[in-house]
């Protein structure tokens, strides 16, 4: 589901960013802001409303474009997740058909790490999806709690790797990739896999009309630099934004950060991002050599999500024995710390028996 600060930049707006100068750091003139009207938030559905054949148990979560509930099919008892769209983002240039496309998308990219649609429909004009149910939480829920292991962060990207692949060989490019469209499960699931990747609807499905022309499609955190210019979108912005979450998931922080959009952008744009080695001082060359890669400006120079993977497995082939030996030591201080307890209770017993 898109977050509430996915935002969209008119295409006028964005030109007049101009293309980096060699050996010179062009100015960024300002980007006009506009009024933001204030808009209300949309009513929550009430438990028990019928959607279709399904019936609303409660609210999932929303974002900018949609609610999500999770239903009840009245008939045989299914029970779903239900992505409603908002009434005021339908305009002439996003229809109820422009949010269904994501039905298309899920089924093109068919891989278990994208959740699966199953119906559509609409409610009082509104369109909805319904797709499965899961449990667990999203990536950006889960770092807010705590960092994650390198090892834990790698195994992620790695699976990350996995479904954008798909995508790419079915023509897809997500373009949207970020912590909140991450979603963890609290089990194992197919295949052994962990994630899903959820939030197709502003994906590119390359070499047919994009709905999203003349706009920044995405969030200011993850975007590539040529979707900031509203240059052709490839399998490597993907690649761009993975790097972003990379550094995100390893390293507790996104390689650009700014209160401001038009700052944000610039630091896209024609900033460095942050050396690994300043944020993990023993981080692997091999990793730290990919990540940088995979933010590089022009989308020619990021590497493939092949090489990304091979790097990511090698690097957590070399994690797992420095894991498993601190595994090893944590368990045996813990067993001489409760030898030591069980110990000196045995000790005090013996003492107060004895006098």
């Amino acid at each position: 589901m898109a977050g509430s600060d996915t935002l969209t930049i008119e295409l006028e707006v964005c030109r007049e960013l101009p293309p980096p100068l060699p050996r010179a750091r062009p100015k960024v003139p300002p980007i006009p802001q506009k009024r933001r009207r204030r808009r209300a938030r949309p009513a929550t559905l009430p438990p028990g409303q019928r959607i279709g054949a399904w019936r609303v148990d409660y609210e999932l979560g929303r974002g900018g474009m949609a609610a999500v509930y999770a239903v009840t099919h009245n008939g045989f008892g299914k029970r779903a997740a239900l992505k409603l769209c908002h009434t005021s983002i339908l305009k002439t240039d996003f229809a109820a058909t422009t949010f269904l496309r994501e039905a298309r998308i899920v089924h093109l990219v068919d891989h278990p790490g994208v959740p699966d649609v199953f119906a559509t429909g609409t409610l009082d004009g509104r369109p909805y999806l319904a797709m499965e149910r899961l449990t667990g939480e999203t990536l950006g829920h889960m770092l807010d709690r705590a960092p994650i292991a390198h090892s834990e962060a790698i195994e992620i990207a790695i699976e990350l790797c996995d479904v954008l692949a798909a995508a790419h060989r079915a023509g897809v490019v997500h373009r949207d990739l970020k912590l909140d469209n991450v979603f963890v499960l609290d089990r194992v699931g197919e295949g052994g896999r962990r994630t899903k990747l959820f939030d197709w609807g502003v994906a590119r499905i390359l070499g047919e009309d994009d709905p999203m022309h003349g706009m920044l499609a995405g969030t200011l955190t993850y975007v590539a630099p040529e979707q900031i210019r509203t240059q052709a979108v490839t399998a490597a912005a993907d690649v761009y934004s993975l790097g972003v979450l990379a550094y995100q998931m390893l390293f507790g922080q996104p390689p650009f950060a700014s209160q401001s959009d038009r700052e944000l952008l610039q630091k896209h744009l024609f900033e460095p991002p942050p050396p690994p080695s300043t944020l993990w001082h023993n981080v692997p060359d091999e990793l730290a050599a990919i990540l940088v890669a995979m933010l590089a400006k022009d989308p020619a120079d990021r590497p493939s999500l092949r090489e990304v993977e091979r790097v990511l497995r090698t690097t957590l082939r070399q994690l797992r024995p420095q894991r498993e030996s601190w595994l090893r030591t944590t368990t045996r201080k813990r067993l001489i710390s409760a030898t030591v307890g069980i110990a000196c209770v045995i000790a005090a017993a013996l003492a107060m028996f004895g006098a």
